[in-house]
């Protein structure tokens, strides 16, 4: 599907993702791309171009090399890897995954970390927009107040909206035809409901470190 899924990079360091060099971490999270998700993920071909996207990325991030790019070296290639989530990265993009983890939660859980994340955004756009208010308000090109435009308040939905638009989703990608919403039968099932951040950190951290033949290093915490 030419033109659909772009033809740059996605990168996400640390958490911004930028689509073919745009920072578009905030876009991919408004309510409006939230509930156009469950339809776009349902497309084959879209679904057919993403997989050969992913799997790239992975291949790529198997070896790393052991110093800057252009310097010799007689160190061997370090072994890499890759960190990627998704509703089927198990199931259908890496069904042979050293580690696969199923992160669950409630649809209310869910529903109140995301009007959290929305509510956050929203006081950002609030104090972007009072900074160009205040910008305009000292220009000189701008003496009469009244030609000023004052932005319209941005309204999200309420956390029992959301739950709902979670559930539809969720539903959606269960009985999609491509690559439903499956829990891998090798996977490591983790309810999040009442963990906290850090807590799911150290649980999938430790997986990680076993998997490696390491020893656990969060059992006390």
């Amino acid at each position: 599907m030419p033109g659909v899924t772009g033809t740059g990079r996605l990168v996400v360091p640390d958490v911004q993702v930028l689509l073919d060099g745009e920072d578009v971490s905030k876009e991919i999270r408004t309510p409006e791309v939230n509930r156009l998700v469950a339809k776009v993920a349902s497309d084959g071909g879209i679904r057919a171009a993403v997989l050969g996207i992913q799997r790239a990325l992975a291949a790529a991030a198997e070896t790393k090399p052991a110093s800057t790019p252009g310097v010799a070296t007689d160190k061997p290639a370090i072994p890499g890897g890759v960190v990627m989530d998704g509703r089927d990265i198990g199931t259908t993009v890496f069904p042979s995954a050293e580690l696969k983890i199923y992160l669950d939660a409630s649809a209310m859980a869910r529903a109140i970390r995301r009007w959290d994340e929305l509510n956050s955004q929203l006081k950002e756009k609030e104090a972007d927009a009072a900074a160009a208010r205040r910008q305009t308000a000292s220009d000189e090109l701008a003496q009469d107040s009244a030609n000023t435009a004052t932005p319209e308040p941005v309204g999200y939905p309420s956390v029992e909206d959301i739950a709902r638009e979670l559930e539809q989703r969720d539903y959606a990608d269960i009985n999609r035809q491509h690559s439903p919403l499956r829990i891998a039968p090798d996977a490591v099932v983790i309810d999040n409901t009442n963990l906290t951040f850090e807590q799911q950190v150290f649980s999938i951290t430790d997986l990680a470190r076993e998997r490696m033949g390491l020893e656990r290093k969060y059992d006390d915490i």
